[in-house]
């Protein structure tokens, strides 16, 4: 009889991200904690990928994968694989791997308040090239021209932030404050990924990077 008083819970609708609350319709919907966890892990894998290009190395030198170390995935460790043809340079000159350790920690801070606490490297010298993988959330592939392009220059600005094909990417003004913000030492504020808005009150967690040892050296 009690059963007949009891609300009927209504079914959730479905989000890019899977099913959950939808707090304000009017507007951009805060994402739930899975979801910011989600997109911190993309934020390192992106910052990986923009920043190795940075440094010259084309994505069939290289494979790897991001592991979260705390419950909220805000710190990192990262495993990367190398191919025998895998150097970094930074203004010509060629860089060590604890220099191209340092760059990339320091950098995926900067850019996005989460950190690479470790980075951990396998060398395969009996191979020349990894095959490209492509995971569910990558955006997909442009046609490429016949020719081979040139790796980009050091100058060259990342790609816009896009956790996966289904979403429009954050705006370079957001993310210059984002960025600013971080740098700054405060709260940044949020990012919007079409229908869905990030913010964190952990990132940044402080001000400087303070990474743990990694393969080649402590940070």
């Amino acid at each position: 009889m009690f059963g007949l008083f009891k609300q009927k819970t209504t079914p959730q609708p479905p989000t890019p991200f899977g099913t959950g609350p939808l707090t304000d319709l009017g507007g951009p919907r805060r994402m739930t904690l899975d979801e910011r966890k989600q997109l911190r892990r993309e934020m390192v894998y992106q910052s990986v990928r923009d920043n190795l290009l940075l440094l010259e190395i084309i994505s069939g030198m290289y494979k790897f994968k991001a592991v979260g170390l705390d419950e909220r995935q805000h710190r990192f460790m990262v495993v990367i694989d190398v191919a025998s043809g895998f150097v970094a340079r930074r203004g010509g000159k060629v860089m060590r791997f604890n220099e191209v350790e340092r760059f990339l920690c320091e950098r995926t801070f900067a850019q996005y308040g989460v950190r690479i606490d470790s980075i951990y490297w396998r060398f395969h010298p009996e191979v020349n090239s990894f095959g490209r993988g492509y995971r569910a959330s990558d955006v997909a592939p442009r046609p490429r021209p016949a020719a081979t392009p040139a790796p980009a220059p050091a100058a060259a600005r990342p790609s816009p932030l896009r956790p996966s094909s289904r979403h429009e990417p954050v705006s370079e003004d957001e993310m210059r404050a984002f960025e600013q913000a971080i740098a700054r030492g405060v709260k940044p504020p949020p990012l919007h990924l079409g229908d869905l808005e990030y913010q964190s009150d952990l990132a940044p967690l402080e001000s400087q990077p303070v990474a743990g040892g990694t393969q080649y050296g402590s940070l």
